[in-house]
């Protein structure tokens, strides 16, 4: 067995579910060698005094790389060999709770080391069986590099309260903890990479850790990966050195199937082990930048590095004028609409019949179950149906005229459901704040009004428009590249201009003609009148939303910020 076949020998013998329990996914070794690239650990550099943890080392890919790199250095400066196995000791330390995982990643070590050292001095490695989050670092900072693939175990399904550094910061997944520990022990100027998943990209229990890699490290290389391990979840490679950034700093990123990076790597002879640094970049392509002050302004610290990129001017100004909290011209959807979860109840739950007993209509009710049953302007269409006394909710909840958009979705897509339907908890209900909260909790008659109405057009059109789409997108969903949710809290933070321009009561307009349309079957005459129509709405939405900015910024955007040469992304 070779020393790439170790690791991987183990975890094909692991069942899945015990993998996930664990968190045990290794790194992939060319990935391994493209992190330590972008650190500098490369035998061209003096590695003889640089002291490196992996402190959930699994099986020991970060280890044996740096291992690899580190006689290699030791053979191109001509070093004895006592003095490179004294290296090897001193400088790399490995800790993991799994006992096998340890025994593995020093057989790993020993497997390559084997080829060039008799195996009787090869002795005294530093991996040990123990829990590097419990260990007394105290103040210790004299790590220079930190690498570290930690196990993705979620508060809600982990009990991590017995360590003190998850009581101290609240409810944190186990990776934030890692995070922590990096940020503690790296020396001054030291260097740490992290292998993560992407909600740290964005999810709110993320914050503090955000803060702090923005404020006290230098970010050199952001890689948002799909792919990379079989759990369900992307990967996030954050590498950054222990030193404040400048103001004026750029964050370099690349957003990527790891399957296609991995043809690019091998397609270049320059990607072999032995080559040199200047001959191994760590982009395979140009990488794009977002600036660090862009970041810096997200509420909650978000790395959402697709601002630097966005393919429309009016978003950056759109999302930069509602983070201020003096301004007046937006408010957030959440103080115009109340919004709702459905049932409790998975969409393949038995409760639910395909169809309704036709001597029992009155006993059941019909359902919608999830995104499937929502298109952009579209009348909904009933595909399931529950018996009142599975019903938990208030039955005038779902008769009220209501909005419902799709929960679990990279896109953000609404329709208006004025049937009455009952839906299960995949959909938002969006109800206008015009309703009291006693009527959506009683089962009495709710008088609905032609200005209710027009308000829930109104925002129909808005979150059906490429703006608020593409919005929601950069600023939100596209930060997880396994199953992309709309947050509840995401979505009472969209912006909504607060004007009652004419321009408001032509969207309202149009917004009807293109649900009454909806429920035709249109000939090729009508389509293209629908087009055209479409097209009339998003230019008087954006025209809305520049209309909604101070001058500074309206006066350099376009009326019409998105074009119909603009895809949905």
């Amino acid at each position: 067995m070779s020393a790439h076949e170790v690791p991987g020998w183990y975890e094909a013998g692991l069942p899945v579910r015990e993998r996930k329990r664990r968190g045990h996914f290794s790194t992939p070794p060319e990935l391994v060698e493209l992190i330590l690239d972008a650190c500098g650990y490369t035998p061209e550099h003096d590695l003889s005094a640089l002291r490196v943890l992996d402190p959930a080392c699994g099986s020991g890919n970060f280890l044996a790389a740096a291992a690899r790199r580190l006689l290699l250095f030791g053979q191109q400066h001509h070093l004895p060999p006592a003095e490179t196995i004294a290296a090897l000791q001193h400088n790399l330390w490995g800790l993991d709770p799994d006992p096998v995982a340890c025994f593995l990643a020093e057989m790993q070590m020993r497997t390559m080391l084997a080829d060039h050292f008799p195996q009787s001095i090869v002795s005294g490695l530093h991996i040990h069986q123990g829990d590097g989050l419990v260990l007394p670092w105290h103040e210790s900072q004299n790590i220079d590099l930190f690498l570290a693939n930690p196990p993705y175990l979620a508060a809600k399904n982990t009990d991590l309260s017995g360590y003190h550094s998850a009581r101290q910061r609240g409810q944190a997944d186990s990776y934030l903890l890692f995070v922590s520990l990096a940020l503690q022990v790296v020396r001054p100027a030291g260097w740490l990479a992290l292998v993560l998943p992407d909600p740290v990209l964005a999810r709110a229990n993320a914050t503090q850790e955000r803060q702090r890699l923005l404020s006290e490290t230098t970010i050199h290389h952001l890689w948002h990966l799909a792919g990379v391990f079989s759990a369900h979840v992307g990967a996030v490679v954050i590498i950054a050195q222990k030193r404040a950034p400048t103001r004026v700093h750029q964050i370099p990123w690349i957003r990527d199937h790891w399957w296609q990076l991995q043809k690019k790597i091998a397609a270049r002879p320059e990607s072999l082990p032995h080559a040199s640094l200047e001959a191994r970049p760590t982009s395979i392509e140009p990488v794009k930048k977002v600036a660090l002050d862009l970041l810096l302004k997200q509420p909650q610290r978000e790395l959402c590095y697709l601002l630097g990129d966005v393919r429309n001017p009016l978003i950056q100004h759109l999302h930069a004028h509602f983070c201020d909290r003096t301004q007046k011209t937006l408010l957030p959807l959440g103080d115009l609409v109340l919004i709702r979860r459905g049932e409790e109840l998975s969409k393949d739950a038995p409760l639910l019949l395909e169809r309704c007993p036709d001597d029992e209509l009155q006993r059941w009710h019909p359902v919608l179950r999830g995104g499937g049953d929502v298109r952009p302007y579209v009348m909904p269409e009933v595909n399931g149906w529950l018996a009142r006394e599975h019903i938990k909710k208030p039955l005038e909840r779902y008769r009220l005229p209501k909005l419902l958009v799709v929960k679990s979705t990279g896109q953000l897509q609404a329709t208006l459901d004025l049937q009455g339907y009952v839906v299960l908890q995949t959909l938002y209900l969006l109800y206008p704040r015009l309703y009291s909260s006693r009527q959506l909790k009683t089962d009495g008659e709710v008088p609905i009004t032609e200005e209710m109405l027009d308000e829930l057009y109104f925002l129909l059109a808005l979150l059906n428009s490429r703006l608020l789409r593409e919005y929601v997108y950069v600023l939100h969903t596209a930060y997880k590249w396994v199953q992309p949710q709309i947050e509840q809290h995401v979505l009472a933070h969209l912006p909504v201009p607060v004007s009652e321009s004419v321009t408001r009561a032509e969207i309202v307009e149009r917004a009807k003609q293109l649900y009454a349309c909806s429920a035709l079957d249109p000939v090729v005459e009508l389509k293209k009148q629908l087009d055209v129509l479409y097209e009339e709405q998003e230019q008087a939405i954006c025209a809305l939303y520049a209309a909604a900015l101070p001058a500074s910024y309206a006066t350099s955007l376009p009326v019409a910020s998105l074009t119909k040469e603009s895809r949905d992304v």
